[in-house]
């Protein structure tokens, strides 16, 4: 419909106009003197047709000091002043004589005087109306009551730079043309726009009970990412009045991705909320950077080894990754617990103060809650005290003995025995008081030095002497995996160096022996990319933190690293987060129903039988296959695929390899002979969307740009686990082209996939 046809377009840029001036009157409330106040207001509302006499001029003047704001309220206005809102519903309630309009958008405005809203927040209970609701009768819960009304109208708006470009009418039983158009849109702005998109199945994740975790397994492209983001808005907006953000952490898979959502926390209203990765998490909580092997070495090591040697590095990987492990390192846990129980009683000189029994049972039974560590300060503080009371009740008992020693030496009756005895008692009374006052001061510290003073990797690297090893292996390896398995970790022992899959171990260890900081601790905790952790760093996270309010989103079918164990979600909601809610999510909203298809295709190829992934009915180009000879004719072709996509509006461009090998050659190779700028992307750096992104898959996971380039000139994929996995992130990254480019079809498996066209130059 033309905008010029639509009746209410008038009144809705009056209405748009409207609310920008209000928000600007609240800013220069609290922003300006009151001496400028009525100069600016009165310039702010010059030639407004008012839509509600209460919302007049002269009452606006009149409750100025009513609309001043915090200053996070006034910098969360100005983000939403060029479109303020997104959405209006009109809806009547049962228990209301009228029916009200309510603008939805990013953040609550109300007229501070009538409390009457002039936008609603989308976390609100109400506009879960919007999401849920399809017009007619509908309802929605708000602080545990349920409330019914009738919805007549769901209105979506486009705006942009606070001018009113179209509306349209919608029903979700109609196609939702504002979904499609966003889907539509460049990747360079949809994730800080998907609130105004958001599906009823993604709200209802988002909305999902705030008192129990949830994991959610979500197919390429279905919003994992943003629900999980909008998950953490909606969680403050509904208990930031008693809970600190602070108290929340996103764990992301690197920090790449920390840049990637950077811009998207603060666009919903979320600050202080800390962003990590789980390396650098692990080694805040252990207080010393290690060095990591980084897990991609160990990919490229598993995709290019011998068979023999990659299932030997995937069974200890799986290992380390499982319960089994975590259930031996308990085991280890409860055998050093022995070496702090002492040896014998308390003493100070020779007054028995504490017996060895009481130590045991403080450390073992009264201090059990704390690690072991804090267990020996919290005694050593006890017997500190006991010392500090009974300090005069010794030094008395001394004075005593030696009084009656004195009185025994006075009654001598030959003067010379009696100076004699009297002068060897005050001398001996004299030295044992001093005997006696220094035991006092050294006491504690004599006693606690028999006690354990390791450190954190002494007690892992302990672990893996044969004897203990096989101790706590028994029963669960057979003596050639024992073996292998401590021979595998002396390498690694021998050189200083840890895997990804050695951090859950040493966090658990941390939790048993030292504890955190404190300031480390969090009470909600996100992880994205789930999919790529093991079962053991789950539970790792779970005890060392003390909560199991996880937000875990992930997609098996992305798993590259399985090989740490995690091939199902059962385990995870059945042993780890038993009162989790699980949710799964098979509709993509990223890329075409083409590109899905070809995706869908490489997918079928697991033997794993993973479900396919439907997409949004949203059509474009079929993935076009390109066959090149030469790093020459590869960048010939790109140029000329950028050069022409740019003109049907793509902005954002990768090109993804199956190694960062090959992308560090294709990088090279385009700065020296390519007009096109490239960004290549390893690791750490941030991406530059005016740049063509070059990376590896596995760097790329997560990510999604208008048009990908997917390569392989010197690393063809092969039908196995982790290449069919590599190959599908690569193809379900793009919005709105795929374009695959090799020396044959078989480098990209294409000889198994029939729904892509060929380059017939």
């Amino acid at each position: 419909m033309s905008i010029t046809k639509q009746p209410d377009f008038q009144k809705e840029v009056e209405r748009l106009t409207f609310t920008k001036n209000y928000i600007e009157t609240i800013i220069i409330a609290t922003e300006t003197t009151k001496e400028n106040y009525r100069d600016k207001i009165s310039e702010a509302f010059q030639d407004m047709d008012w839509l509600d006499s209460s919302l007049s001029y002269s009452n606006i003047l009149t409750n100025a000091q009513f609309m001043e704001r915090s200053a996070e309220e006034v910098r969360n206005l100005k983000k939403i002043r060029p479109k303020p809102y997104f959405a209006r519903i009109n809806f009547k309630a049962n228990d209301r004589p009228i029916e009200e309009q309510l603008y939805i958008g990013k953040a609550s405005v109300f007229d501070r005087e009538s409390q009457q809203p002039i936008i609603v927040d989308w976390r609100s209970p109400i506009a879960n109306v919007y999401y849920d609701g399809r017009l007619g009768e509908v309802e929605y819960i708000a602080e545990g009551e349920t409330y019914e009304g009738y919805l007549s109208l769901k209105r979506q708006y486009e705006i942009e730079d606070g001018s009113l470009l179209d509306y349209r009418d919608v029903d979700l039983t109609t196609n939702d043309e504002l979904l499609q158009e966003s889907l539509a849109r460049s990747s360079d702005n949809r994730l800080t726009e998907i609130v105004s998109t958001i599906q009823a199945e993604q709200n209802q994740i988002i909305r999902a009970d705030l008192n129990r975790p949830i994991i959610v397994q979500g197919a390429a492209g279905s919003g994992k990412t943003t629900i999980a983001l909008h998950r953490i808005s909606y969680f403050i907006y509904t208990l930031g009045h008693e809970f600190d953000p602070e108290n929340m952490m996103v764990i992301a898979p690197n920090r790449l991705f920390i840049d990637y959502i950077s811009e998207v926390l603060p666009e919903l209203g979320v600050d202080r909320i800390r962003q990590t990765t789980y390396i650098d998490y692990v080694q805040d909580c252990i207080r010393k950077k290690i060095k990591v092997i980084p897990q991609e070495k160990k990919l490229m090591t598993l995709i290019h080894s011998e068979e023999t040697e990659v299932n030997k590095v995937k069974w200890i990987s799986r290992f380390k990754g499982s319960l089994e492990y975590q259930r031996m390192i308990e085991q280890y846990m409860k055998d050093i617990q022995s070496t702090f129980y002492p040896k014998e009683d308390f003493s100070v000189e020779r007054f028995r103060l504490m017996t060895a029994k009481k130590i045991k049972r403080l450390f073992a039974t009264e201090y059990h809650y704390l690690p072991y560590y804090r267990r020996l300060d919290r005694i050593k503080k006890v017997l500190q005290g006991d010392v500090k009371r009974k300090k005069k009740q010794m030094l008395h008992k001394v004075q005593a003995i030696y009084e009656y020693k004195l009185d025994k030496a006075l009654a001598e009756r030959e003067p010379l025995k009696r100076r004699v005895a009297v002068s060897n008692c005050m001398d001996e009374k004299e030295e044992r008081v001093k005997v006696v006052e220094k035991e006092i001061r050294s006491a504690v510290t004599q006693f606690m030095k028999q006690f354990p003073k390791l450190a954190l990797l002494d007690y892992y690297h302990d672990m893996f002497t044969y004897d203990v090893f096989k101790k706590l292996a028994n029963g669960i390896l057979t003596d050639e995996q024992i073996n292998e398995f401590l021979s595998y970790q002396a390498e690694l022992t021998r050189t200083k160096q840890y895997e990804v899959e050695d951090l859950a171990s040493l966090l658990y260890l941390q939790h048993y022996l030292y504890g955190i900081d404190p300031e480390l601790k969090a009470k909600n905790i996100v992880i994205d990319e789930a999919q790529d952790y093991s079962y053991f760093q789950f539970f790792a996270l779970k005890s060392l933190l003390g909560t199991d309010m996880f937000t875990i989103v992930g997609d098996l079918a992305q798993g590259i690293h399985a090989y740490r164990g995690m091939n199902d979600w059962n385990v995870l909601v059945n042993k780890i987060f038993p009162r989790a809610n699980y949710v799964t999510m098979q509709k993509s909203y990223r890329t075409t129903v083409e590109i899905m298809n070809t995706a869908n295709e490489i997918l079928g190829l697991m033997v794993e039988d993973i479900p396919k992934v439907e997409p949004v009915v949203r059509h474009g180009n079929k993935p076009l296959f390109i066959e090149i000879t030469s790093q020459k004719k590869l960048v010939q072709e790109i140029e000329n695929q950028v050069e022409s996509q740019r003109q049907d509006r793509m902005k954002t461009f990768a090109v993804i390899t199956k190694t960062e090998t090959e992308a560090k050659m294709l990088d090279s190779y385009f700065r020296k002979h390519s007009s096109l700028e490239t960004k290549l992307l390893i690791g750490m750096e941030e991406m530059t969307k005016e740049k063509v992104v070059i990376t590896p898959s596995y760097i790329a996971k997560g990510l999604e740009f208008d048009s990908v380039f997917v390569v392989s000139l010197e690393d063809p994929y092969s039908n196995n686990d982790i290449d069919i996995k590599l190959l599908y992130v690569a193809m379900t990254r793009p919005l709105h082209r795929l374009t695959l480019l090799a020396g044959n079809e078989e480098s990209l498996l294409l000889d198994y996939v029939d729904s892509i066209l060929y380059d017939t130059q």
